[in-house]
């Protein structure tokens, strides 16, 4: 019985005990659950002008503290003015004749087989500062034989007429050289085709074969200043210390062809 007795306490102490131990959790080293944690979003907005913007939800900035300040927007770079047009050039001095074209055969009526008179010239393209104009027609295939120079042409000329007299001096000032028939004619004396010789101003083309003829008009700084009559070579040798001094502005030229009729 007695033995009975203390089974009995001890049990009950057991059960006390293990009461106290599920009891006693609240006081001792349980741990709490965790406290919810709630974070709180701060909304900003964007004042534009007098209204107000709310920030975009989509945005990781919506979140943040403030929301960053939108990038400014560059300014265009800058627009060059456009280049300074350049003043026209001046036109080339030019040469031509309607008797001929450059490169082309000259005419038998511009000859000494025929009528001998000088063809039709015109030029345009005059420089500006040019004081006068002067014109030599020479045969390279002769040793640069003289058929004609023309000088001291007044810069407003455009041009000559066909059939200019052999005048030492013409009504506009032009003034004329002998030419390199001189020598071996007197003026007047009829050429091959019945024609005279003038020796002064133009004669015309005389080949034994076909030869080239090269007319060439100067734009000069100065008048060449020799009176009308002077043999050609004295305004050749001129043009030559003209060109040399830089008192020639501008040249232009046309060549001819001519041989004998067969």
């Amino acid at each position: 019985m007695q033995t009975r007795r203390l089974q009995s306490a001890a049990a009950v102490i057991v059960l006390l005990v293990a009461a106290a131990g599920c009891g006693g959790g609240d006081e001792s080293g349980a741990t709490e659950a965790p406290l919810a944690t709630t974070t709180t979003t701060t909304a900003t907005t964007t004042t534009i002008g007098e209204g107000t913007m709310p920030p975009d939800p989509s945005s990781s900035a919506g979140t943040a503290a403030g929301t960053e300040a939108p990038t400014a927007t560059e300014a265009p770079a800058a627009t060059e003015a456009p280049a300074a047009t350049e003043a026209p050039a001046d036109p080339e001095l030019s040469l031509a004749s309607e008797a001929f074209v450059d490169g082309g055969d000259i005419p038998v009526r511009f000859t000494c087989e025929r009528d001998n008179v000088s063809p039709e010239l015109s030029w345009e393209g005059i420089p500006g500062g040019t004081a006068a104009l002067a014109l030599t027609v020479l045969d390279p295939d002769a040793e640069d034989f003289v058929h004609w120079v023309a000088f001291d042409i007044p810069p407003s000329a455009a041009g000559f007429a066909e059939d200019v007299p052999g005048d030492a001096e013409l009504p506009d000032g032009t003034r004329q050289a002998e030419n390199d028939f001189a020598p071996f004619v007197q003026p007047g004396e009829p050429g091959p085709g019945g024609a005279p010789f003038r020796t002064t101003g133009y004669d015309g083309p005389c080949p034994g074969s076909v030869h080239a003829y090269v007319f060439t008009l100067y734009a000069l700084k100065d008048p060449v200043g020799l009176p009308g009559g002077v043999p050609a070579a004295e305004v050749l040798a001129a043009l030559d210390a003209a060109a040399g001094s830089g008192g020639v502005l501008a040249t232009a030229a046309i060549t001819g062809f001519f041989g004998p009729e067969e």
